[in-house]
């Protein structure tokens, strides 16, 4: 009895790691297959077991929380950093999901060139959720490309030299190695900002606005690039000190708003 137990076993053992060979051996011919096994995993431990936990701690920390959209590199100091595909200490946040934060328990929302990532309807979504856990006198600021600033271009009857678009243009155009041969770059800049970069909606000031009051803001206003109301934003906002501060001066707006 005790040797068929210790055959079984034995056979059990043999048949687990002629498996495990199999599999790495598997997994070494197609590489491609174990990277995204390893990115789901780790994805899955981000959003998990990760982000509930840095949300707990900055809002236990935190008397006036404030959160910042699709942060990318910008970790200011103070805000609690969010991004779909966090780096190491920002948590986890898709915006087109409901946000994970009681209602009026926040204090600042703050996107930096992140709502044209969404369509037209998430971003409304968006809206609405952000008004949702703002506290009543709470603000958000969402910096995104302005389209009337691209579709001003065509009306300047030689944009590479006009004293108001010259200097935008030849940046925009050195910042693509196949473009400087171009006979109409107002074309390519604008296609290229309504379709490049992941971009799904770009905004007039108007639409932008009207997307707030749908959501049930208040008191909504237009700023340049850098420009605003109060100096809590001044903080988090990254392009206006970075190395394309002219380019994004002249291409975006500003909306803060009012819960």
């Amino acid at each position: 009895m005790k040797r068929r137990f210790e055959s079984k076993w034995a056979n059990r053992a043999a048949q687990a790691g002629i498996t495990l060979v199999a599999v790495a051996l598997f997994l070494c011919i197609r590489p491609d297959i174990y990277a995204h096994a390893r990115d789901s995993v780790e994805a899955s431990y981000q959003q998990k077991f990760l982000t509930p936990k840095i949300i707990a701690e900055y809002l236990r920390k935190s008397p006036k929380p404030k959160i910042q959209i699709g942060a990318g590199p910008s970790n200011a100091a103070g805000w609690l950093n969010t991004d779909i595909e966090p780096t190491p200490g920002q948590a986890y946040l898709d915006a087109t999901k409901p946000m994970p934060f009681p209602d009026g328990s926040v204090y600042y929302i703050f996107g930096e060139h992140v709502i044209e990532h969404l369509d037209y309807d998430d971003a409304l979504g968006f809206f609405k959720e952000a008004h949702r856990i703002l506290a009543p006198g709470g603000k958000i600021r969402m910096v995104t490309p302005n389209l009337k600033q691209f579709i001003a271009l065509f009306n300047e009857p030689d944009v590479e030299h006009s004293a108001k678009t010259s200097h935008y243009v030849a940046r925009k155009l050195a910042s693509q190695t196949n473009w400087d041969k171009t006979i109409d770059p107002a074309c390519l800049i604008l296609n290229n900002e309504m379709h490049g970069f992941g971009h799904q909606f770009l905004y007039t000031p108007a639409l932008l606005r009207e997307s707030y009051r749908q959501a049930g803001f208040t008191d909504i206003r237009q700023y340049t690039a850098g420009e605003t109301s109060d100096q809590t934003f001044t903080t988090v906002e990254l392009r206006p000190r970075g190395e394309w501060k002219d380019v994004n001066g002249f291409e975006a707006m500003a909306i803060e708003a009012t819960r």
